[in-house]
């Protein structure tokens, strides 16, 4: 009987010491969630410079329009860099009446080429660009698609009520 105490008790401490870990991971989570859009950039940017220091951004020769701020710019950079990231969620701007299959088509329309083909539509839709790098920033810490996917669900949770989950 003394075993099972022992070994209850020390399954106990253990759950307790990991205990804060699952809390810190959630409270990150929701931190990323809840950014505003400057230090959600901000922070994109360092996950970009860290993955793809020496990346030479030039060679994709995005479009004028990418370069209209610092949080479109890393919309597209995150999109050319992580499409398959892009590819699992479809966007909260409801764009699939555009034929967006997912948050990838905002901006990119085709990249099978050689040559990427760009869409406009998410430089000029702060959902899109938001959307991409709080993925990006979820998946440096390690979150699974179904916990983004929920992240999501959360942060455009009104537009989800207004229009609903289509």
């Amino acid at each position: 009987m003394t075993n099972v105490i022992r070994t209850l008790t020390l399954l106990l401490v253990l759950f307790m010491l990991g205990t804060p870990s699952l809390a810190a991971d959630q409270s990150e989570f929701e931190r990323i969630r809840d950014l505003g859009m400057s230090d959600l950039t901000e922070e994109a940017f360092e996950v970009l410079e860290k993955k793809y220091p020496n990346e030479n951004w030039d060679a994709y020769r995005f479009p004028r329009y990418v370069f209209t701020n610092d949080s479109v710019e890393a919309g597209y950079m995150i999109a050319v860099k992580e499409p398959d990231l892009l590819k699992q969620f479809k966007c909260y701007c409801f764009c699939d009446a555009m034929d967006h299959e997912h948050l990838l088509h905002c901006f990119v329309k085709d990249s099978e080429r050689r040559r990427i083909q760009f869409d406009p539509h998410g430089a000029g839709c702060n959902i899109c660009y938001g959307q991409a790098m709080m993925a990006l920033l979820w998946q440096e810490k390690g979150l699974t698609q179904e916990q983004m996917q929920a992240g999501f669900e959360k942060r455009f949770e009104r537009l989800i009520e207004q229009f609903g989950n289509r």
